[in-house]
């Protein structure tokens, strides 16, 4: 009887121990706000949205007003995209360009570009003067999201 109480002590703590050396530890990917383009309002009937695109190339949408799509929205950019927009960015000097553009003006919309590519990052504020290049990369970002494919998350 002895012995069978010494199997049973010596089988739990086999398997305890051998649960410890075997679990395989999944690493969790951090993902990280890379993209994002924002709209600001102005008095007349500018769009108001946001989007966001992350590392996993999880991306998030949200339209306020005077857009297509209003509300929350969930969708995917592929990596192919991703890089894409990250090229374009230095290409046209995105991290060497100005913090903000801006002028004693009302009633203008901003457009918020913020961009982060390994360890640049940079947010620029567009609300008047800013260069030709920032304006199309600007409308190039727009250009690159597959609005269609965007699924409305519940609330």
């Amino acid at each position: 009887m002895n012995r069978f109480y010494l199997l049973i002590i010596y089988v739990l703590f086999a398997c305890g121990s051998s649960k410890n050396s075997t679990e395989t530890k999944v690493k969790e990917v951090k993902k990280e706000l890379i993209i994002s383009l924002q709209r600001t309002p102005c008095y007349g009937t500018c769009p108001i949205y946001k989007m966001e695109i992350f590392s996993d190339g999880s991306a998030f949408y949200h339209g306020e007003r005077f857009v297509d799509k209003m509300g929350d929205y969930a969708f995917t950019v592929s990596r192919e995209t991703i890089n894409y927009i990250l090229k374009k960015a230095v290409e046209i000097g995105f991290f060497e360009l100005e913090d903000k553009y801006t002028a004693n003006i009302t009633d203008l919309p901003k457009t918020i570009t913020f961009i982060k590519n390994g360890k640049d990052e940079k947010r620029v504020i567009d609300y008047y003067g800013a260069p030709k290049a920032l304006k199309e990369f600007e409308s190039f970002v727009d250009g690159c999201i597959d609005y269609r494919r965007m699924k409305k998350m519940e609330d």
